[in-house]
């Protein structure tokens, strides 16, 4: 008759202590799911603080804004525009709502919170509500002029060229027609770093040997970017003008590329 095998005592310590920590990891989750089952639910609304601050103060805060007039949607506003942009704002009185209101310009942030102006008074508004704002008299030239040059002085809407009709490039008594099928090249060639004072551009320009002016005509505008040297140049459009600092890629093409100088 065979034996019973004996089970060894630290078997059976081993096999215990194993017992013991799944039972105790199985009711630790049994717990949590309870509790967590058993919890209140908090409300979306209750979730996210609401900006109890005004609109105008909303939208004086952000840093991303799109203005657009009649003709030109959605033109990224340079910070340098918009902080003046906000000195004025500071000078605006806050009204009840017109009985006439037909905005010449628009705007809005990139959160939802949008504004219109006719120059006479000033709209910051969400779907939910509305503010309106009068606009000094003394001020009224001065926001239509920031607002205008945001727009049609920005880097990045003269670049557009699917908007450009006729582009023509003069370097000192010579004249060339950039031609449709080139309008990509020229604009992929302009990178601008910022926006820049008048003064170190306009010194640059007398030190340069070479500089060249782009005549751009597009759908309802026309555009002037003048470089000055190989670092800066000027945009033009109307009687609104702005410096920007630029990579050396625009005007290494009009040089090299355009007019072949010291080819």
């Amino acid at each position: 008759m065979a034996k019973k095998r004996k089970v060894k005592k630290p078997v059976i310590i081993i096999g215990a202590v194993i017992l013991f920590f799944s039972i105790y990891f199985a009711s630790f989750k049994l717990v949590s799911y309870l509790e967590s089952k058993n919890a209140p639910v908090k409300n979306v609304e209750d979730q996210e603080q609401e900006d109890t601050r005004s609109l105008m103060a909303q939208i004086s805060s952000k840093k991303k804004i799109y203005v657009s007039d009649d003709n030109v949607e959605s033109i990224k506003i340079e910070e340098s525009y918009w902080n003046q942009l906000k000195v004025l704002f500071s000078e605006f009185a806050k009204v009840r709502k017109p009985s006439k209101y037909e905005p010449k310009y628009s705007g809005y942030s990139d959160d939802g919170v949008r504004f219109s102006t006719d120059l006479v008074y000033f709209r910051v508004y969400t779907v939910n509500k509305e503010e309106y704002y009068k606009v000094p008299v003394a001020t009224k030239d001065e926001l239509n002029k920031l607002l205008k040059e945001s727009i049609y002085t920005s880097f990045d809407f003269v670049k557009q060229y699917k908007g450009w009709k006729d582009v023509k490039v003069t370097h000192g008594e010579k004249t060339k027609t950039i031609y449709k099928w080139k309008y990509s090249k020229l604009s992929n060639r302009m990178v601008y770093k910022r926006v820049v004072g008048k003064v170190q551009p306009e010194k640059s320009k007398e030190r340069s040997e070479y500089n060249f002016t782009i005549n751009i005509k597009g759908d309802h505008y026309e555009a002037t970017i003048e470089t000055m040297g190989k670092d800066y140049v000027k945009i033009i459009s109307g009687d609104s003008q702005a410096y920007y600092e630029v990579t050396d890629l625009l005007f290494t093409y009009l040089k090299d590329d355009v007019f072949k100088i010291g080819k």
